[in-house]
């Protein structure tokens, strides 16, 4: 039977090893020849099969073009450099009234990095507690209606209360544009130490997993771009309120801005970038989408290094993100290392706040999961005391979105017209040292976004297993066939005719 297969076979060169009217030398070169043919193939194959169980993942160019309208503008959040305003920190340090002045001067001392050797330490409770913190720090910061001075929404003035609303940061209280209110960021809003800010517009349940809802009117937050052009964009003008300076978080005073998803809590202090009064800033905004095709679901997350909204929930954050996630990781681990949190981390309402005392292992908390990955963390296991890491795992969502920016800026010419309204209380020397004149738009109405998807799916694999049978051996489907034929039904029909005979 195997010389009756090997002599009718279409498999290339099979037949000459089956051949009996060829001498034993050329049966013998035909026998070596498909032989390296086999393995060659089981080579070329097990390397498929290795980067299709490793490397399933590709990210290609969308083949379509995103419109600009179809995504949130970006959230912005502005944070004056200003740690405390110069008339209230001085109001606080002559205040006479014991118990109040003595947490408002410990809280200052906290807020400007100060020596808090000489001070009660009894004062730490009450520094702790998140209410305290927030009367003083809602005390000290700059409102943003006095630091916000006038908005231009798609060229259209607008009443900036109605744009900004006080956001918490690791830079303070600052400014928000664009952010959905803390019901759609949070799981448990009245659960968490954050501050209660009344938005006056709707906010929609955006996600970048899942878009806009359906039907979602055009004023609900985040607002979408109306187009491309400064014009089109989101024009500001910001006071420094330079006079007011106290203790700057830099060397320099200004601003610190932010772009953002309008789901995620910035960490404007690491990322921030710098704004200089007196001076007129052009910020191009420039996004990156991210999408996953359906069959991406069906590859092991380990392997295609994203993660689904659904398949992680995290405890204080509503929506997945990965900034999102660090921030929720970050906050974990300075809590059960410190037994503390900073006042800008998610947290509950029982979680004490991290005073001036605390910095030293906060400091090092922060520094340990910002070098997990890196191999300068051999020397922090040290200074952990042996407590390891968390397992966070944060990986990037499957549907992402980001914005990139080009910032450029050029100083205020002395013909610039200043409206009357910018000068209540002012004159123009005033406004070209104090005032910032910030465009926020986008380049482009249209961009192009990436997709996550299969680099080998099983149609994709077969073929190329296929292609690589067909190439060293003439292999097809029909040769598979064949061999069925041969050890079944023409073994069959040939035992049936021996045993008519």
């Amino acid at each position: 039977m195997l010389n009756d297969y090997s002599q009718n076979s279409t498999l290339h060169g099979l037949r000459y090893a089956g051949d009996n009217k060829l001498s034993a030398s050329e049966r013998s070169f035909w026998i070596i020849s498909f032989g390296l043919a086999v393995i060659t193939a089981i080579y070329f194959i097990a390397n498929l099969v290795h980067k299709w169980q490793d490397m399933p993942v590709i990210i290609s160019l969308s083949p379509k073009a995103t419109q600009l309208t179809s995504i949130p503008f970006p959230a912005i959040t502005i944070c004056n450099m200003n740690n405390a305003r110069k008339s209230v920190a001085r109001n606080i340090l002559e205040n006479s009234s014991k118990l109040k002045a003595d947490i408002d001067r410990r809280l200052l001392s906290d807020f400007c990095d100060e020596d808090t050797q000489s001070m009660d330490s009894s004062m730490d409770n009450f520094t702790g507690d998140w209410d305290s913190l927030k009367k003083f720090m809602i005390r000290v910061s700059q409102p943003c209606h006095e630091m916000i001075i006038s908005c231009l929404w798609a060229n259209n003035p607008k009443d900036c209360s109605e744009l900004f609303n006080p956001s918490l940061t690791d830079e303070g209280i600052c400014c928000s544009f664009n952010k959905v209110k803390s019901d759609y960021i949070f799981r448990n809003p009245k659960d968490i130490s954050y501050l209660n800010v009344t938005f006056p517009n709707p906010s929609a349940n955006w996600t970048p997993e899942n878009g806009y809802p359906p039907n979602t009117p055009a004023e609900f937050i985040p607002w979408r771009p109306w187009g491309a052009g400064n014009h089109l964009g989101l024009t500001l003008v910001l006071d420094a309120e330079i006079e007011e300076y106290y203790c700057s978080s830099e060397v320099s005073y200004g601003f610190k801005i932010m772009l953002h998803s309008p789901v995620e809590t910035p960490k404007i202090s690491s990322f921030g970038s710098f704004v200089s009064p007196g001076r007129e800033t052009s910020i191009e905004i420039h996004p990156t989408v991210g999408m996953a095709t359906p069959a991406l679901a069906n590859i092991e997350k380990e392997k295609r290094q994203c993660v689904y909204s659904a398949e992680k929930q995290l405890r204080f954050y509503r929506t997945y993100t990965q900034r999102n996630c660090i921030m929720e990781c970050e906050a974990n681990f300075t809590l059960m290392f410190c037994q503390c949190a900073m006042y800008y981390m998610p947290k509950d309402n029982y979680s004490r706040i991290c005073g001036k005392k605390d910095e030293e292992c906060s400091d090092k908390a922060k520094l340990a999961m910002e070098l997990r990955y890196s191999s300068a963390l051999m020397n922090m296991n040290k200074l952990l005391n042996g407590t390891h890491l968390p397992n966070c795992t944060c990986l990037p969502g499957c549907h992402w979105i980001g914005y990139n920016k080009v910032q450029s800026s050029s100083p205020l010419a002395n013909s610039y017209k200043i409206k009357q309204t910018f000068l209540v209380g002012r004159n123009s020397a005033y406004f070209k040292k104090n005032m910032a004149v910030i465009h926020f738009f986008f380049e482009e109405t249209q961009f192009t976004g990436f997709t996550k998807g299969e680099l080998f799916g099983f149609t994709e694999f077969l073929s190329n297993t296929g292609g690589l049978l067909g190439l060293f051996m003439g292999f097809s489907f029909l040769s598979a066939i064949e061999v069925i034929y041969f050890i079944s039904l023409r073994l069959w029909c040939a035992m049936s005719k021996k045993k008519k005979k």
